[in-house]
């Protein structure tokens, strides 16, 4: 079979090309599924977009804090529980108020939004994603957590975590009575394998990273690093999702002794 001068040349693009090489954990944001400029995430209408644009903007953000570009989840977040076995509160997230980091994760993976519903980009708006992705992670059903607002089944956020092996209260929930607070890490920010991240509230509503005594609590990026530099596995993951010791990076033995 005799091929034309135009298959050959494009064979040969693809043979002598560098192969695609997507970001490993640690690595930084660049071709992760959270570069939605280049990388696996990429979904734009062919808009081209800054690899920061559907998360963050420096002017007519819609908040200060974290100058956050993405429109928020109208639902309220529940689990279909009122209190872990521990006896601590499941708390009630409202999507477009709560100032946690929870909020904005679930603002794309709740399936609801539109990862290009955003407020900003190259002087105009994207209400709905129109022009630039209407792509909605609830037709990705294993990057979807909290369809409708129900959490049933997924780990616990914006609660409290016992640092120090102490009651804590945040988001309006406190350390259970039942718990055995020393079965938790007293602050796994300390530990030499350990990337976790805690929070605290000041019982306002004011959320910020860092721990403080008697008010510090969990988010999903307590686990996961969106931003992928602190991530070591998998799915954005700030601990290992295979071992068997707090050692060796495994990432539920990094708050929890067992």
């Amino acid at each position: 079979m005799k091929l034309s001068r135009v298959k050959m040349l494009a064979l040969a693009a693809l043979f002598l090309s560098p192969a695609i090489a997507w970001a490993a954990p640690g690595d930084g944001l660049l071709g992760t599924d959270h570069d939605f400029a280049s990388g696996l995430g990429a979904q734009t209408a062919g808009v081209p977009v800054g690899l920061c644009t559907f998360c963050h903007t420096p002017h007519k953000a819609m908040s200060t804090l974290l100058l956050w570009n993405h429109t928020l989840s109208s639902a309220t977040f529940n689990w279909d529980v009122p209190t872990t076995t521990a006896g601590t509160n499941f708390p009630t997230i409202l999507g477009p108020s709560y100032k946690g980091a929870t909020a904005k994760c679930l603002s794309c993976h709740d399936g609801s939004v539109a990862i290009g519903d955003i407020a900003w980009f190259k002087e105009t708006n994207y209400p709905g994603g129109t022009g630039l992705s209407t792509f909605k992670m609830s037709s990705e059903p294993s990057h979807q957590v909290g369809g409708g607002g129900a959490m049933a089944g997924n780990h616990p956020v914006a609660m409290p975590y016992p640092y120090n092996n102490a009651a804590n209260t945040y988001n309006a929930s406190t350390t259970g009575p039942a718990a055995t607070l020393g079965e938790w890490q007293a602050d796994p920010t300390l530990l030499a394998s350990s990337k976790i991240r805690l929070f605290n509230d000041n019982g306002s509503g004011a959320i910020s990273a860092g721990v403080v005594a008697g008010k510090t609590g969990i988010e999903c990026s307590t686990c996961h690093d969106p931003h992928n530099k602190a991530a070591v596995d998998e799915m954005f993951l700030r601990g290992m999702i295979t071992g068997s010791t707090q050692g060796d990076g495994y990432l539920c033995l990094q708050c929890h002794k067992k």
